[in-house]
């Protein structure tokens, strides 16, 4: 049996009507809300149709009815999507995006902060990962007498930093020769270019000249494998217990926040826009009630991360996908100095 248009209003009332009050949505309260001139009894016997086709549930034989997965995974996927986002939310937005400190380091987690905070519920940010990803400039600054710190400049701005403990002493005029070995032989190459034979290569001949070239190089080394491989942001995790949405699963989402190759697969969105995972789809056991909403912000053209907000299933998606979805364009116009079309 297909879903007729009538049928449609109803899951969407339901759920619409379940996610503002909580309660099993009866038959009468149903025909009030509607718009349709149809009677109580038609509208008990649609909400039978969709409760055999898995859309609706029943908690008692006298009680009414309320929306299933299926029926949240057909609200969200069938949803108006041409609101736009008011001009008020979007300079409260703003403004509290515009507090945010531009440095690389600090960036992208005081952004998963303020979404978090913004929102109300935990946030997750992935950085791009960029396969085409170069250093543009590499920088040695003594410290100590056995300690240095490499400074390096990507390509996209960014800029690492690495203690490198010495077992010798380098004297400067030997720092700016190493200076010289570092930004000839690995600026402006992609790391997979640079393969394990070219940098053992590279580490004796340095050794050979002195000790601490070898120390610096692995160092050097270490930066380039590790600027593509950035920690997942999390930030929030504490407004899980600020309702009873996770009483009975909350330490399985916690779980879930912990582990980061998982979490990346679980708030990558599968398409442009904003898209939301339920708990029951994922493989993932004890995440019922439990949505993920994610979407793509941009660093180059083809280069993206994900933004995520961890929420009960009883959210306001419209509301949710209009602001995370301007947060994205923000974090992309800031990273890229542009607003992508």
């Amino acid at each position: 049996m297909d879903i007729n248009q009538r049928h449609k209003m109803i899951i969407d009332a339901i759920v619409q009507m379940y996610i503002d009050n909580g309660e099993p949505i009866a038959s009468q309260a149903l025909q009030d809300a509607l718009d349709i001139q149809v009677s109580s009894a038609t509208l008990r016997n649609e909400m039978a149709r969709l409760t055999k086709l898995g859309y609706l549930n029943q908690p008692h034989v006298s009680a009414g009815r309320i929306p299933t997965n299926k029926a949240y995974r057909y609200y969200v996927d069938n949803m108006d999507r041409k609101r736009e986002i008011s001009p008020a939310v979007k300079e409260k937005i703003k403004e509290a995006f515009d507090s945010l400190d531009a440095d690389s380091a600090r960036f992208l987690p005081e952004a998963t902060k303020v979404l978090s905070d913004f929102l109300g519920y935990p946030a997750v940010v992935v950085p791009p990962k960029d396969d085409e990803l170069q250093f543009a400039h590499f920088q040695l600054l003594k410290t100590g007498r056995y300690t240095v710190v490499l400074v390096g400049t990507t390509t996209r701005g960014e800029v690492q930093t690495r203690v490198i403990r010495l077992k010798g002493d380098i004297e400067n005029t030997e720092l700016l020769q190493l200076n010289q070995i570092l930004n000839m032989r690995l600026c402006f190459t992609c790391i997979d270019d640079l393969n394990l034979r070219y940098f053992t290569r590279l580490e004796k001949q340095l050794a050979a000249e002195n000790p601490a070239y070898s120390q610096v190089l692995k160092g050097c080394i270490n930066m380039i494998k590790s600027a593509n491989h950035k920690p997942v942001y999390v930030s929030g995790e504490e407004k899980l217990f600020r309702t009873d949405h996770f009483k009975n699963n909350i330490s399985d989402v916690l779980s879930l926040l912990r582990d980061t190759e998982m979490l990346k697969k679980v708030v990558e969105p599968k398409y442009d826009g904003v898209s939301v995972v339920f708990g029951d789809e994922l493989p993932v056991k004890n995440l019922e009630n439990t949505c993920f909403i994610s979407t793509k912000y941009y660093r180059g053209s083809a280069v993206s991360g994900a933004i995520s907000v961890i929420c009960p299933q009883t959210v306001q998606y419209d509301d949710l996908f209009l602001k995370i979805a301007y947060f994205a364009q923000l974090l992309t116009q800031t990273i890229t100095g542009t607003e992508r079309k």
